[in-house]
């Protein structure tokens, strides 16, 4: 199942957002309610190309935006997904800001009946951190109150925390898994996906103050190991195998589909290639392989 794009629009302005400035210019009349209705319909009957991101793969909807949240007809969507797709798992990617408003989060705990998740971006430990990445000052607060909103009011609803790691993240990353471990102790709770950034839209335009080498990144990671460990469910997204320490690697997931990865030639050999990532391709462009250090047999 694919990737949808929910709503165009945003009320952040992450400096690492993987759209472009020129996403939410676009009309926006087609992701109202009925083209939204229109495109999953002739997705449903197998009417041509629809989705562009993850058409092909079986399992799972992601319902991404912009900020999905926001979406004028947001409820009405929201039910509409769940009614047409009631055994699918769905997956909101949202800032959470939203839900710290109680009776928007009351609603939506109801709507969002199982299979659901709703993961939401945490850009650091204070305010000054997460504000800074998120380009709106206040957002910690309310998104840290969605969260708290989100465990009190949907006990089976799935939570997933992401920590996207970059040049300007990556200094608090340590901090961050200890706030979380300080301020929502019940790790039974929710996952935290740790999340080497993709390298396209405004992570792209925005690359000498984002880009950050998966050497730094998994180094970070590494060295977190015994926070790590505290967590009940913790994963690792677009780490190559050999960058991280063993005790780390059935942390790591693919999560990207084979056009957006590439197995350069330092590859060849490495006992660990059937079950890595390999490098992402714009990664990959940019950074080149020369970290890649392929595991013997």
């Amino acid at each position: 199942m694919p990737d949808i794009a929910f709503w165009n629009k945003c009320n952040s302005k992450c400096v690492m957002c993987t759209n472009m400035a020129s996403f939410s210019r676009q009309d926006s009349a087609q992701y109202r309610l009925k083209g939204q209705i229109e495109k999953m319909e002739r997705y449903l009957r197998g009417q041509g190309p629809v989705y562009l991101k993850n058409a092909d793969l079986a399992g799972f909807v992601s319902l991404t935006g912009g900020e999905p949240t926001i979406h004028p007809d947001f409820f009405p969507l929201l039910t509409y997904f769940r009614r047409r797709l009631p055994r699918v798992p769905i997956t909101l990617l949202s800032n959470g800001r939203r839900f710290a408003d109680r009776k928007f989060a009351e609603k939506f705990c109801a709507a969002a009946r199982p299979p659901f998740f709703v993961a939401i971006a945490l850009h650091g430990p204070t305010a000054g951190a997460h504000d800074g990445v998120a380009g709106v000052r206040g957002s910690f607060s309310q998104t840290v109150a969605g969260l708290r909103n989100l465990f009190a009011l949907g006990p089976g609803l799935g939570v997933e925390i992401r920590l996207v790691l970059h040049k300007i993240s990556l200094p608090y990353f340590r901090k961050t898994l200890e706030f979380l471990l300080k301020t929502f102790p019940d790790t039974g709770r929710y996952r935290v996906t740790a999340i080497h950034y993709e390298i396209e839209g405004m992570s792209l335009e925005n690359h000498r103050s984002v880009g950050l080498k998966l050497s730094s990144s998994a180094a970070a990671v590494d060295a977190a190991l015994p926070l790590i460990k505290r967590f009940a469910d913790l994963r690792l997204y677009h780490f190559p195998l050999c960058q991280v320490r063993p005790e780390l690697r059935p942390l790591c997931r693919v999560t990207l589909p084979p056009e957006d990865r590439v197995y350069p030639a330092a590859c060849r050999g490495c006992r660990l290639r059937r079950k890595c990532l390999g490098l992402m391709s714009e990664y990959y462009k940019l950074f080149g392989a020369a970290e890649l250090k392929p595991v013997g047999r």
